[in-house]
C-alpha cells in the first residue's frame, strides 16, 4: 500500500462499513480541550474543580485529486477511483480482506456533506497500526500509536494552490470520542 494512504475513513467497523475511504494525509492533529472550572473568590486565592471533562478533535490535512485516479473504475458509487484491498479484522478473530477507495475532491466534499451520525452509523478513523493500542508483554514494537476513533464531521476546507490545479489541500476537523482501548472507551483493539 502507498505510504501516504494512512488514514481510514469509514461508515463503520472494518468488516460492517457500506463505504470505505483511504486519505493522503500529511498531518493527523489530536487535540484534547479541558474544562475546569475556576472560580474567583473575593479576597481569597480562586478555587478550581476539574470534573475531568475532556473533549477531544481531530484535524486530518492532505492532498486529494481533482478527479479520480481510475478512469476505468466503474464501480457504483466509486466511480473513477483508484481502490486498495486492505486486510483487517472480521470481528471474531479472524481477518478479511475489504477494498478502501482513494476520493477525488468532490466526491469527499459530498461524502462530508452529507454525513451524519444518525441511524446509528459510526463514523470512523482508523490511523496507524490499531491493533497495538496498548503496550503488552515485552519486546520491542509494543504500543504504535495507532488507533480508531468514532467522530463527527465539524468542519472542513478545500483550498486550490496556484499551479496544483490538479489536486487540492484539505483540512477536516472532527469531534471525537476517546481512542478505542483508551481510559473510558470499550477496551478492543479492532472492533
Amino acid at each position: 500500500m502507498d505510504a501516504n494512504l494512512n488514514v481510514f475513513l469509514r461508515d463503520n467497523t472494518h468488516n460492517d462499513a457500506s463505504w470505505r475511504l483511504l486519505l493522503k494525509a500529511d498531518q493527523f492533529t489530536q487535540a484534547f480541550a479541558r474544562t475546569p472550572i475556576h472560580i474567583a473568590i473575593p479576597y481569597s486565592e480562586p478555587e478550581i474543580f476539574d470534573l475531568g471533562a475532556t473533549r477531544p478533535t481531530i484535524t486530518i490535512s492532505g492532498i486529494i485529486d481533482t478527479i479520480g485516479g481510475d478512469t476505468s473504475n466503474t464501480t457504483s458509487n466509486f466511480w473513477g477511483m483508484a481502490n486498495e484491498t486492505v486486510v483487517g479484522p472480521d470481528g471474531s478473530g479472524g481477518t478479511n480482506s475489504k477494498v478502501y477507495y482513494i476520493p477525488y475532491k468532490n466526491y469527499l466534499e459530498e461524502k462530508l456533506t452529507t454525513l451524519t451520525t444518525d441511524s446509528g452509523n459510526d463514523l470512523q478513523i482508523e490511523i496507524g497500526d490499531a491493533t497495538k493500542a496498548k503496550a503488552t508483554g515485552t519486546g520491542s514494537g509494543l504500543s504504535t500509536g495507532g488507533g480508531i476513533y468514532s467522530v463527527g464531521v465539524q468542519q472542513f476546507q478545500f483550498a486550490l494552490a496556484p499551479a496544483m490545479e490538479d489536486r487540492w489541500n484539505f483540512t477536516i476537523q472532527f469531534v471525537a470520542k476517546f481512542r478505542r482501548g483508551s481510559l473510558t472507551a470499550d477496551v478492543v483493539a479492532f472492533p
